[in-house]
């Protein structure tokens, strides 16, 4: 008989020690693709939470981690190495826990390891700059670490959206708190052992506490020893992290929620676009992306050909559990986000007209899992709730224009300006509609492509400060000013009367 291999449980990681929850309280969590229980994790309370930062100010006084470039650029490398080294056990842990399917969750941990890297290049490169302001007057402008910082991480891309934060904060000679989402820990657990077994990482440097967002989650943006927060989520949750931030005036760097438009002139090519416009929806990760291209604008004039051949592709998409071979679209992570996303199919059922999917997929082993078939609406209003709001699901909403004014005019209209994407083979018109598109980043003839060199933020409600890029690594910097005196005799302070 074979024996069941043990359920994993997981802990804290403070001040370079491994820990139970101060409170000793557990979470479960199960694979949203079957069910199952894929580990235990600390639910941890605020205690913890204000150990994790006592560890951090401890690091930050009493290591030279913030004047050592050489020793943080051989961490970070040694870390890219070894989560590179990971990919084949630790991108299934990545399904497991968050649905994705494994193509995806192994792209996750390289572009990780990838922004890992990047950061470790430009550690040794925080410059400032000089300059004579007056003949007897030099003044020294220095990049210093901020100090201590706390990172918030979404469920949906655990790894990628953690390390974007935590590479150019560790590579700028901050300590940080990692607080990942209660529902997705496991993965980054994990990444944090391999921080502990390299050498170059002083103990506190990094944190990890798990715990309830409401509580534990609140005092990492709270509490005054915290000089940043680093959030990745959704707008409602950022704009109450600016609110507690407020009362202490710390730095926050947000990258929130999204609606992007995938704008397809009629001059595009057409199968190229069509296939742009799937992968954009992230249908693979049943949409659960900031940046998806949740609506795809198409010109009159190929508008019934375009919603032909991408309905014709979506429904050909194979959902399933993303560790069997040949699964192109997995699950939503919960019945909560199930339960929400068939609400706003159910709206759009109302206000637009349905044309593939709209139901919750339940055939043979589907229906162990929170899977939802890949949805698309067409002649969705530009009011209407399915073309508002980030849903988080498999919907995309499409929606037509007339020419290049009523393009933008439509990918503009909703509070979000996060990313996205227009398709001509027109270089120049390309260029006036991406110029008019108010977002953080507009791609050409493609949809999705993120680079570490390459910044990337969000305009209006989707978010404050950049990421990736020599942008990235700047958020995590204090620019101070030495004004050096060269002349003795120069008087300092005017005498009475002067």
């Amino acid at each position: 008989m074979a024996i069941a291999e043990a359920v994993k449980t997981y802990q804290n990681y403070i001040g370079g020690e491994w820990r139970d929850a101060g409170n000793g309280a557990l979470l479960e969590i199960h694979d949203p693709g079957n069910g199952e229980l894929v580990y235990r994790a600390p639910n941890s309370p605020v205690e913890d939470a204000h150990q994790a930062i006592a560890a951090a100010r401890h690091a930050m006084e009493t290591t030279d981690w913030g004047d050592n470039p050489n020793q943080r650029a051989t961490a970070l490398y040694k870390l890219a190495q070894a989560l590179r080294a990971s990919i084949e056990w630790l991108a299934p842990l990545l399904t497991r826990e968050g649905g994705k399917p494994l193509s995806v969750s192994k792209a996750e941990v390289l572009r990780a390891s990838d922004a890992i890297e990047y950061y470790g290049g430009l550690a040794r490169n925080v410059y400032g700059r000089s300059t004579m302001l007056a003949p007897d007057s030099l003044a020294i402008l220095i990049r210093e670490p901020i100090g201590v910082i706390s990172i918030i991480v979404p469920w949906n891309m655990a790894l990628s959206l953690l390390t974007r934060s935590l590479a150019p904060a560790l590579a700028a000679g901050n300590a940080v708190i990692i607080k990942p989402s209660s529902v997705t820990p496991g993965a980054t657990a994990e990444f944090v052992k391999m921080i502990d077994d390299i050498a170059e990482f002083p103990r506190g440097v990094v944190n990890f506490v798990v715990g309830p967002g409401s509580t534990t989650g609140a005092e990492l943006v709270k509490h005054p020893d915290v000089d940043m927060v680093a959030f990745t989520g959704d707008t409602g949750t950022g704009k109450e992290i600016m609110r507690m931030a407020a009362d202490t005036l710390k730095k926050v760097g947000l990258e929130l929620g999204g609606k992007s438009p995938n704008i397809v002139f009629a001059d595009a090519d057409f199968d190229r676009a069509v296939r742009g416009a799937l992968n954009g929806a992230s249908m693979f990760h049943a949409g659960q992306v900031c940046v998806a291209g949740s609506r795809v604008l198409v010109e009159e004039s190929v508008h019934d050909r375009f919603v032909e051949k991408l309905t014709e592709i979506t429904k050909r998409l194979r959902l399933g559990h993303g560790l069997k071979e040949g699964v192109q679209a997995g699950p939503v992570i919960n019945e909560g986000q199930l339960n929400r996303v068939m609400g706003y199919i159910e709206q759009g059922k109302r206000d637009a007209q349905l044309i593939t999917g709209g139901r919750r997929a339940t055939e043979g082993e589907l229906g162990k899992g929170y899977f939802i078939e890949p949805t698309i609406f067409d002649h969705v209003p530009i009011e209407a709730s399915i073309a508002q709001d980030e849903i988080f699901g498999p919907v995309l909403a499409i929606q037509t224009f007339t020419d290049e004014e009523d393009a933008a005019r439509v990918a503009n209209s909703t509070v979000y300006g996060l990313a996205g994407a227009v398709w001509t083979n027109d270089i120049s018109k390309a260029l006036r509609v991406a110029k008019k598109v108010k977002s953080g980043m507009v791609w050409v003839n493609t949809f999705g492509k993120l680079y570490a060199a390459g910044e990337m933020g969000g305009y209006k409600q989707s978010g404050i400060g950049r990421q990736y890029g020599l942008e990235g690594l700047w958020e995590y910097t204090e620019m101070k000013h030495i004004n050096v005196q060269l002349d003795k005799s120069t008087r300092i302070v005017p005498e009475i009367g002067d």
